[in-house]
């Protein structure tokens, strides 16, 4: 069951659109990793799904039921949810009063909440701070005494913007760990918005890729593995883009010209586009070998990066492509910069998207 559906959402300021025709659906007890980079409005969209900002455009639905436009009743679904800040609001005196903060304002009463409290605060590696002045905490314990005033009150979803920015790399690390645990454990709903990828990767059940409009929505390693555009691909650090004109040869098979040379896919579309293919689907011989592979070309070595045990060949085919490959199999080929050598690979690796 969806716990929150937006569709065809806009936002302008003075003219001028911030989000653009935005589609979510997001299931109870999942993890939305909302990624794209600065000024792309994340935190905008986190707002408004809030209810602190109003859409220019656009409907939402909060578990089954649409957001009314009376403040008063907005009031009730809003405290459903709860807000961590990449700059959390640090209020006066201790870190027990700020976690309360959100029970005082529910007129819940605080004492019941006391170890819950406590076992939020251990969970977040912040046991025994509850008389702690707030004031004085760290960044990345501000942030973790954030995460716990916004849990204490059991949100429906939990809302996150930017956590982990600017944090040291070991307060980094315990919000990932917890946060992998909300996921896991208590199944919490989530928003991350982040411009982490890597975060974004391992903490989401599914990824939105977001520059005012949603490019793509979908599974990690489905986005990361076949983007649908050439802003997805590129963000996403998709290598070996390039374009071409893609035309059917067979019934499961197109021939795409990129004007130097001509490569098979598995894709059907056709036309003007774009193609990508993963480093690490490229394998690299001394010779021609007898192979399944229908894309074969000869090349020459022009660049070696070295990334530690893994090295990135940039090899010119009549297209310059990058390929991975270990230090080990660098050295038995006995491999240099000029060295001449054949690229194999699939017509099913090639992702195909339009222009």
């Amino acid at each position: 069951m969806n716990l929150l559906e937006i569709q065809n959402l806009s936002k302008k300021y003075d003219g001028k659109n911030v989000l653009q025709d935005i589609n979510l659906y997001l299931k109870k007890g999942t993890t939305l990793g909302l990624i794209g980079p600065t000024g792309c409005g994340k935190t905008t969209l986190l707002r408004i799904i809030d209810l602190i900002e109003k859409p220019s455009s656009g409907k939402i639905t909060f578990n089954s039921r649409e957001i009314p436009k009376n403040k008063k009743d907005q009031l009730d679904i809003r405290r459903k949810m709860g807000m961590v800040y990449q700059k959390p609001i640090v209020f006066k005196g201790t870190v027990y009063d700020n976690i309360c903060y959100g029970l005082k304002i529910r007129g819940k009463n605080e004492d019941s909440y006391q170890d819950k409290i406590k076992d939020l605060l251990e969970s977040l590696g912040l046991g025994g701070y509850e008389k702690r002045d707030a004031s004085t905490l760290s960044g990345g314990e501000t942030q973790r005494m954030a995460l716990a005033r916004a849990l204490v009150t059991d949100p429906d979803l939990l809302l996150l913007d930017e956590p982990t920015a600017n944090l040291d790399p070991q307060s980094t690390e315990k919000i990932e760990n917890f946060m992998k645990k909300l996921r896991d454990e208590r199944k919490t709903t989530v928003i991350l918005a982040t411009h982490n990828l890597i975060q974004g990767q391992h903490l989401s059940d599914e990824i939105a890729i977001l520059n005012k409009k949603i490019f793509q929505i979908g599974k990690p390693e489905e986005v990361f593995r076949k983007p649908k555009s050439r802003f997805v691909a590129e963000f996403v650090g998709v290598r070996n883009v390039k374009k071409g004109i893609s035309r059917r040869v067979e019934d499961s098979l197109t021939l795409i010209d990129t004007g130097t040379i001509n490569v098979y896919s598995s894709s059907m579309m056709e036309g003007d586009v774009y193609m990508s293919i993963r480093p690490e689907d490229i394998t690299i011989s001394r010779s021609k070998v007898q192979t399944s592979a229908l894309n074969e070309f000869n090349g020459e070595i022009k660049e070696i990066k070295d990334s530690g045990g893994i090295l990135d060949l940039r090899i010119d085919v009549g297209e310059v492509f990058s390929v991975y490959i270990t230090r080990k199999s660098f050295t038995d080929m006995q491999l240099t910069i000029g060295s001449r050598v054949w690229l194999e690979f699939k017509a099913s690796a090639v992702n195909v998207f339009k222009v």
